[in-house]
């Protein structure tokens, strides 16, 4: 398949010289996803009782995975593995759409997965962050009899830890702009890393429909699965359902999880199905209990942009003020472009501890965000924010969960251990 001048597109080659040109570090990946397989093995010996999904994708992977949780329910209990968290390490897991209880949490690692680790591993190995919460995850299924359980991968894909599970299915969202520099800075290497999580014989379903999508169908054939892409039909029959002001990110989601579970019961009523599933995910564009804030983890250019189209079609013609942050290396003249236009002020202020520094952003927004006014702490921004606030304003939270976290979490304590990464920081493990 020609995939685009000069040459032919090759996925499974493609990867084979990206893992040997960073041999090191694709072997170290290949190594955690080894271990996490050796214990789910030790753990379930005869394989987990729970069917599993995979869920991948720049964007949407949280709502795609509460909407199918929230759609499988009708077969059995359900349950999901997500993240990030924002206030509270216990968000990550859902059992039928219940926060896990913080008692068996922590149980299921002192009694379970920490003796594991000290028996049955060598002396200077461990599990990582992740493949703990899988287990964790895993071991909640079972405990609560879940029929179907929905795992979302971090970034990335072929060496994500989820590759250590033997799911039923692996779905996509979309490839979109981020993480350049783990998943490289072109289309078609997002394509290989994402796609890559496809599996001999398991169905893939993708909603990805722009330019990526001839990578993605060739990445997931080259490796042995059966392709389910979205078509426009998919997304009229769940558009007719929907209020016209929609927006199109939305209903590409819900049709990439109706087509997933009509896969697997293809008689159901797409209809009922659908009412099953229209509920927000929380934390995506949340409006604060009695107040004028909205809230959206939004964090990247994509997210960003999917924002900004939902706040033009619920509200047409206005202005926002915004509270904005951002983590890791993403450029904030590319990731806010599409608010720019849409505020009359912006507060700038801390993400964290993976968070940019506020001012050095601000040199890059001068003139672009209007009425920029940085303010270090985030409890500090928002309570000037809200001071700002005349009778029809709406204040919109939005670039990191991190920020989210710092600004609005109701415990003091979980605000400082996420801030501070434990007790050690980030780089004691």
């Amino acid at each position: 398949m020609k995939a685009s001048k000069g040459g032919n597109f090759e996925p499974e080659y493609f990867a084979f010289l990206d893992d040997i040109y960073h041999c090191h570090w694709s072997l170290q990946k290949s190594r955690k996803i080894h271990r996490l397989k050796k214990a789910v093995k030790y753990f379930w010996p005869n394989g987990h009782p729970t069917r599993l999904l995979c869920i991948t994708g720049t964007n949407g992977k949280g709502s795609v995975a509460y909407y199918l949780e929230q759609g499988l329910m009708q077969w059995g209990s359900t349950g999901s593995w997500t993240g990030p968290h924002v206030f509270d390490y216990a968000e990550r897991f859902h059992i039928c759409g219940q926060i896990a209880d913080h008692g068996e949490i922590v149980q299921i690692y002192r009694e379970e997965i920490e003796p594991y680790q000290l028996t049955q591993m060598q002396e200077n190995e461990s599990l990582g962050f992740a493949s703990i919460g899988v287990l964790i995850a895993l071991k909640l299924f079972e405990r609560h009899s879940v029929q179907w359980g929905i795992m979302e991968v971090g970034a990335g894909g072929r060496h994500t830890p989820l590759m250590a599970l033997d799911a039923v299915g692996t779905i996509l969202t979309n490839i979109g702009m981020d993480h350049p520099l783990t998943l490289g800075s072109e289309l078609w290497q997002r394509a290989v890393e994402k796609a890559g999580m496809a599996k001999p014989g398991i169905p893939f379903f993708s909603a990805e429909t722009g330019e990526a999508r001839a990578f993605v169908e060739k990445t997931v054939l080259e490796r042995g699965a059966t392709y389910f892409g979205l078509t426009e039909n998919d997304c009229d029959h769940i558009r007719q359902s929907l209020k016209e002001d929609t927006p199109l990110f939305r209903i590409k989601n819900l049709a990439l999880a109706v087509k997933v579970i009509l896969h697997y019961y293809p008689n159901t009523d797409g209809r009922s199905l659908l009412d099953s599933m229209k509920s927000h995910l929380p934390g995506r564009f949340s409006r604060l209990q009695n107040s004028q804030i909205l809230i959206d983890v939004a964090h990247n250019q994509n997210k960003i942009d999917a924002l900004a189209e939902h706040l033009k079609l619920t509200y047409p013609g206005k202005k926002f003020i915004f509270l904005i942050g951002l983590t890791r290396k993403r450029n904030p003249e590319h990731v806010f472009a599409s608010l720019f236009s849409l505020g009359k002020r912006f507060f700038l202020t801390s993400a964290s501890y993976a968070g940019q520094p506020p001012r050095e952003i601000a040199e890059k927004l001068k003139g672009k965000a209007p009425g920029l006014e940085v303010i270090e702490d985030p409890r500090e921004a928002i309570q000037k924010a809200r001071e700002s606030l005349s009778k029809e304003d709406i204040l919109v939270l939005t670039g990191s969960a991190y920020m989210l976290d710092q600004a609005l979490n109701p415990s003091r304590y979980m605000a400082h251990l996420n801030a501070s990464y434990g007790w050690r920081g980030k780089n004691s493990n």
